[in-house]
């Protein structure tokens, strides 16, 4: 069976009826995608991830935002993932790096972002993560890298409940690309830390097959 891209409504609407944001209903200015400016403003700063708290065989963390229930980071990441609106990318990119520390990203890093499997990518027709790295190394000049593959095709880590369960989910899901070289230094990239099991099974796979120092660059991380 053929799946197709979502129908994006919205841009099918703002051809007749006046753009809203879909977050706080104020019009949109001609150039913008689904949230206002003001919006993308308010965005709630995540806190900073201590060494205690990091994700195992993860050396660092990054996430620009906190994404929780209803609110409005939770809403452009699913617009992206779920809704399909892959133009949100560029800006999600452009707002995640305007909040990385200074020296958090260096060209001495390899850009890898979580992969989908092949089954999931074909059902969605991308994976969000591979954009966001995209647009990161676009704007960087750092190199990308699609290190890692999906060998398996778990469930969805949403529908996992807990630490333990969403762990063994992405259990030797992973492993390294065959002929892919493998970097010294990794920035892992994903859209969403959770529990960061899944950011931690890539970094295992990353580590075992060499690799000395493997960070996380995420857009947001669950509170």
């Amino acid at each position: 069976m053929l799946h197709l891209p979502p129908i994006r409504q919205w841009a099918i609407w703002s051809l007749f009826f006046e753009s809203e944001c879909k977050h706080c209903g104020k019009a949109l200015a001609p150039s913008a995608i689904l949230f206002c400016e003001k919006c993308w403003a308010s965005l709630p700063r995540a806190e900073r991830t201590p060494a205690d708290k990091l994700p195992k065989h993860v050396d660092a963390v990054f996430a620009a935002y906190a994404f929780h229930e209803g609110n409005i980071t939770r809403e452009i990441v699913h617009a992206l993932k779920f809704d399909g609106i892959v133009e949100l990318a560029p800006r999600m990119a452009e707002s995640l790096l305007r909040s990385v520390p200074l020296g958090y990203l260096s060209t001495d890093d390899v850009c890898v972002p979580v992969p989908l499997h092949w089954l999931r990518r074909g059902d969605r027709s991308f994976n969000q993560s591979e954009l966001l790295t995209s647009e990161v190394c676009k704007r960087t000049g750092v190199q990308k890298a699609e290190t890692l593959r999906r060998v398996r095709n778990t469930p969805a880590q949403t529908g996992q409940q807990g630490i333990r369960a969403r762990a063994a989910n992405v259990l030797d899901a992973f492993s390294i690309r065959t002929g892919e070289p493998v970097p010294e230094s990794v920035m892992l990239v994903d859209d969403v830390v959770t529990t960061g099991a899944t950011v931690s099974e890539c970094a295992k796979v990353l580590k075992d097959s060499g690799v000395k120092r493997v960070r996380v660059l995420a857009f947001a991380r669950a509170v």
